[in-house]
């Protein structure tokens, strides 16, 4: 499906591109260019905002890819094609919603990953989605949204965290 954004010379030049940073964003500059939220703001805004709320590589990576599999024709095997590899592919299968996916089944899915990227990559995804302050007249919609959906997710999220903390504790090496 990268045929549908990139021509082949273009698709070469990514596949070329070692900094995984660089290559990520000029993927979704390219795939994200048209698209914006519900306020009319550009898309790519929320990827760098999930992407400024994580610290390490590779979730700055993931961060700036996590809604590309969702929201655009392109799929993880175009992404291995272009030479991410598992180190990334994985963390994406866990934080990509499957069409017709039940919300408290896919935090589950992230949760079942056990993998605290995943889980920092998704806090910062719903840190962002929670800042009601970034939509100019939020409706009762949008404060059940945040309140019902993503603040429960947030919650889920860091107690899977403590448990991985709490699990790290008993291990004995």
């Amino acid at each position: 499906m990268l045929n549908e954004y990139f021509n082949e010379e273009e698709i070469e030049e990514l596949k070329k591109k070692d900094n995984l940073i660089e290559k990520s964003l000029d993927l979704v500059l390219r795939l994200f260019d048209d698209k914006t939220d519900k306020e009319g703001i550009p898309y790519i805004v929320h990827l760098m905002k999930v992407y400024s709320g994580v610290s390490s590589y590779n979730e700055k990576v993931v961060a700036l890819l996590h809604d590309v599999i969702e929201d655009t024709e392109v799929t993880l095997d175009d992404l291995r094609s272009l030479g991410y590899r598992d180190d990334v592919i994985i963390p994406l299968s866990y934080l990509t919603k499957k069409k017709g996916e039940y919300y408290p089944d896919y935090i589950e899915r992230i949760i079942s990953s056990r993998d605290i990227h995943v889980y920092n990559v998704k806090l910062s995804d719903l840190k962002h989605n929670m800042d009601i302050k970034r939509i100019k007249n939020p409706t009762v919609n949008d404060y059940d949204r945040v309140t019902k959906r993503y603040m429960p997710a947030y919650e889920k999220i860091l107690n899977a965290i403590e448990n991985l903390k709490g699990e790290e504790k008993n291990v004995r090496y």
